[in-house]
């Protein structure tokens, strides 16, 4: 199991029956599902950070259908044959790819880190051997060079905590959406459609190497309109489309969509 440092002092978490304690006496339970919230109060922006519990169970109910299963085999290509230290899953939602990368990896030295109590809590159903945490990105509960691995799929990315972590020589693994992403869904919700490829590079800077980059395109066809409300809501055109827009999106049913993603792996080198 992952070490983990104490959000309020920096200190070592011990786990002791189900409470991580450390050594200046802060305690923090873990829930009986199977994570626990190192999230404190003042580092919150809301009252409930995150996803909300509608989100989650739509991104769920999307993924396990196996549209996305293309992507996550990509993905899993990108990872060694076998664990080779401790990992993380920054923003792992509801956990549905982290699962995946523990199968590779080992459950036993990857965290699952998201900002929704929602998503962690869907997520600790999957895997009760992983560490599941409910924390912010920019301040991971977690020491420093203690990474070999840190993957980034569709969240923001926190360059510093994340070069904080990784190991010298250690990899980011990085997805985002490409430019012919979801276009019939975007054309439907959108009279202009930007067009914009993700680029991990604009984000990070020179603690990181570029490794390489690899483009990921498939199709599918939604069955119902409710897949396509699931694979709404699981986007950012959720909160940015018109209502009026959204409500007509059932007319996509039965036809072709589109998946384009772009996989980036990154090295993180330590500067002299």
């Amino acid at each position: 199991m992952p070490t983990l440092k104490c959000p309020s002092c920096d200190h070592t978490l011990t786990l002791t029956d189900n409470t991580w304690q450390c050594e200046q006496g802060h305690r923090f339970d873990r829930a009986r599902r199977g994570y626990t919230n190192l999230l404190l109060a003042q580092h919150r922006r809301s009252r409930s950070p995150g996803d909300d519990k509608a989100m989650v169970q739509a991104r769920t109910a999307f993924l396990e259908l196996g549209r996305y299963q293309p992507l996550a085999d990509a993905l899993l290509a990108q990872l060694p044959a076998q664990p080779d230290g401790d990992w993380l899953d920054l923003g792992c939602g509801e956990g549905w790819y982290t699962e995946r990368f523990a199968h590779v990896l080992g459950a036993g030295n990857g965290v699952g880190v998201d900002i929704s109590k929602f998503a962690v809590d869907a997520a600790a159903k999957r895997n009760k051997q992983l560490t599941w945490l409910v924390a912010s990105g920019a301040r991971l509960p977690l020491f420093e060079q203690s990474m070999q691995r840190v993957l980034v799929l569709f969240t923001r990315l926190f360059t510093d905590d994340i070069a904080r972590v990784l190991k010298s020589g250690g990899e980011l693994l990085v997805a985002g959406t490409g430019e012919n992403h979801l276009m019939p869904l975007r054309e439907a919700l959108y009279e202009d459609v930007r067009q914009s490829g993700f680029d991990a590079g604009k984000f990070l800077d020179d603690r990181f190497s570029l490794i390489d980059s690899e483009e990921v395109q498939f199709e599918w066809t939604p069955d119902s309109e409710q897949e396509l409300q699931n694979l709404l809501t699981m986007t950012p055109h959720h909160w940015r489309a018109k209502p009026s827009a959204k409500a007509d999106i059932g007319k996509l049913t039965g036809q072709t969509m589109p998946a384009h993603f772009i996989i980036q792996r990154w090295e993180r080198v330590i500067n002299s």
